[in-house]
């Protein structure tokens, strides 16, 4: 049509001329949720072993100290501390997923640090992510089946375009340099799915969150990349979506009039009862109730029937795993250790506990049958699809059950008291009692913080 805007300008317009009066109320709540959310859960992603590293690393690249890596008393550059921030934030696969993948972890980190460098207020914060949050779901939709099944991770992909432009709202840029930015992160993104169960994996949303700020910095002083980088025949479209013609005109068609962080058919974001890969959270509610309703016990257990779509064995791709990382992303691990513990916790996603006998013996009467036809775009963003567990015992009995919605998604959300009990649990692994407590209390009130450094001070060691 002419005198249509392309996408890329689009994108620009939405994120340059968008003010805090124009995002509603219940968009900012999400934003709210995810970003305690993903503060919650870095603490204990700290603590293991990449936390090190990523501490040890940013240290070791200095940079001047205006942004602070959570649950430690280091301060860095913007760049490095949303680097280690977002790592640590993904380390165990406990926090938030929806939208584009794991949306937080890319968004939160990013507007978290140019916020304490720049002395934002937590409003602006919000609004930050609820940009971010926009403009890569905005991408993601059309693209999100062939990159996925591809082998690429969207949240790294569509993150890093996300974050830039979180960071660009958070700077003011204008509409030249939003597409500036955009362009510069759509050379930056990257991720592969070979290395779920890594740390590489994690390493994706932080370096999502980093190359968001590197190119909004770049933007804003000048530098320069393709104005059309969306939809340009070389472009992010072409590579990342492998050459699908793409209606953007119809993709965009609702920017900046409904939110998909808040809309009916898309329902924001799932908060993650339990630390492991989302795909395996229909498994985990199907056995816990089955070991619940009928007292099973693992070693009267002849044989276990996982029955999914041809899409979760996509992504839990660690069918015999050797390590707790690898763990996060198995079914059979997933759902033995369910079965056989009546829950699955932080301490059983180690590589001790994915090593146990009883466990290894459990997996091996496992297999996988289809049982339900490929789930659509939507299905695989509101929680991967159905999966149902069959368990046939050795006196001949069997038991099923099925979850098509698993618990945390925003259908059957956790209650107040859940979420909230989570982020303690989370924050007291570094965190004293009263920190805890200070530090929740300010995020419940994010929205009324005047400068961000406020919060910072209460999730950092002193």
């Amino acid at each position: 049509m002419e005198g249509e805007k392309m996408i890329t300008e689009k994108l620009a317009h939405f994120v340059a001329e968008t003010g805090v009066g124009d995002i509603p109320e219940g968009a900012l709540k999400v934003a709210r949720m995810g970003i305690t959310d993903c503060i919650g859960v870095t603490f204990p992603g700290s603590l293991e072993p990449l936390g090190k590293i990523m501490r040890d690393y940013a240290k070791k690249m200095g940079g001047v100290a205006e942004s602070s890596i959570i649950g430690s008393n280091i301060k860095t550059s913007p760049y490095l501390a949303a680097l280690a921030n977002g790592t640590m934030g993904h380390a165990l696969d406990y926090d938030d997923m929806g939208g584009f993948g794991h949306p937080s972890v890319a968004l939160a980190p990013a507007v978290l640090a140019i916020g304490e460098s720049i002395g934002a207020s937590g409003k602006d914060i919000l609004a930050a992510y609820v940009i971010g949050f926009e403009v890569a779901v905005c991408l993601c939709g059309p693209l999100m089946e062939s990159h996925y099944t591809r082998g690429w991770h969207s949240t790294d992909n569509f993150g890093t375009l996300g974050a830039a432009a979180a960071v660009a709202w958070l700077l003011k840029l204008n509409v030249h340099q939003v597409r500036m930015a955009l362009g510069i992160a759509a050379s930056l993104a990257g991720g592969l799915r070979q290395n779920f169960g890594t740390m590489t994996k994690p390493l994706h949303a932080g370096q999502a969150a980093a190359n968001g700020i590197q190119a909004a910095l770049l933007a804003q002083a000048g530098f320069t990349a393709d104005e059309n980088i969306i939809e340009t025949p070389l472009g992010f479209t072409r590579v990342f979506g492998h050459g699908e013609e793409v209606d953007w005109a119809k993709a965009s068609e609702g920017l900046g009039k409904t939110l998909n962080i808040t809309a009916p058919n898309f329902s924001g974001i799932a908060i993650k009862p339990y630390p492991a890969c989302g795909g395996t959270h229909g498994g985990i509610d199907a056995s816990i109730f089955l070991k619940n309703e009928y007292e099973l016990q693992s070693d009267d257990i002849a044989e276990v029937e996982l029955g999914t779509s041809p899409f979760l064995p996509q992504v839990l791709i660690h069918h015999r795993p050797k390590t707790g990382l690898e763990g996060k992303f198995s079914l059979e691990y997933t759902v033995a250790r369910a079965l056989h513990s009546g829950e699955v916790k932080l301490r059983h996603l180690t590589d001790e506990g994915v090593n146990e006998p009883p466990i290894k013996g459990l997996i091996e009467r496992m297999k996988w049958v289809e049982k339900y036809p490929m789930p659509s775009l939507g299905q695989q963003r509101e929680g991967l699809g159905a999966t149902s567990v069959t368990v046939k015992l050795k006196d001949g009995k069997e038991y099923s059950h099925e979850v098509s919605i698993s618990k945390g998604l925003p259908q059957k959300p956790l209650t107040s008291d859940e979420f909230n009990e989570k982020y303690k649990d989370c924050a007291s692994t570094v965190l004293s009692k009263d920190g805890v407590e200070k530090s929740l209390d300010m995020l419940s009130n994010l929205a009324g913080v005047k400068n961000v450094r406020e919060l910072m001070e209460t999730v950092t060691k002193k």
